[in-house]
């Protein structure tokens, strides 16, 4: 071999390693974009499962509240049933029972008249109230509270 067919061997082979090293240099450029994208794609992910994290303690802590609030409500409506409750005890009650005050007010009406005389006014009210309307039905209550305790 001559020097100058060697010289033309080595100008191919540089031109060759030249190409190849363009080509690297477009693949790795192309790699660097894909991981660049990548990166931006996690941390959108990242922000957004911070977010939603914050969320999920917030919707629980919310929830945690409310079912603290609905525990307390309950337990007062329970202790109001089981107070309005007829009970059978020996001893004597202090005041006036739920029944002896429906039984006063019996089936009558809210009944305000105005007299006017010349020199006075008299009112008169005869003050009652339905029993129909004003009866909590205590049992479907205490139905309706012992399912939602389930």
């Amino acid at each position: 071999m001559s020097d100058t067919q060697t010289i033309e061997k080595l100008n191919e082979a540089l031109t060759q390693l030249i190409e190849a090293y363009k080509d690297l240099q477009d693949k790795n450029k192309t790699l660097e974009k894909n991981l660049t994208e990548a990166n931006e794609k996690i941390n959108e992910l990242e922000a957004k499962n911070k977010d939603l994290e914050y969320k999920i303690s917030d919707f629980s802590s919310n929830r945690t509240e409310q079912d603290s609030k609905m525990g307390g409500m309950l337990s007062k409506i329970q202790s109001l049933l089981k107070t309005s409750e007829p009970k059978e005890e020996s001893t004597p009650s202090v005041g006036p029972t739920l029944e002896s005050i429906e039984a006063s007010n019996n089936d009558s009406i809210l009944d305000i008249k105005l007299d006017t005389t010349p020199n006075d006014t008299v009112i008169t009210s005869s003050v009652s109230s339905k029993r129909d309307t004003t009866k909590i039905d205590l049992e479907r209550m205490e139905s309706l509270l012992n399912n939602y305790d389930k």
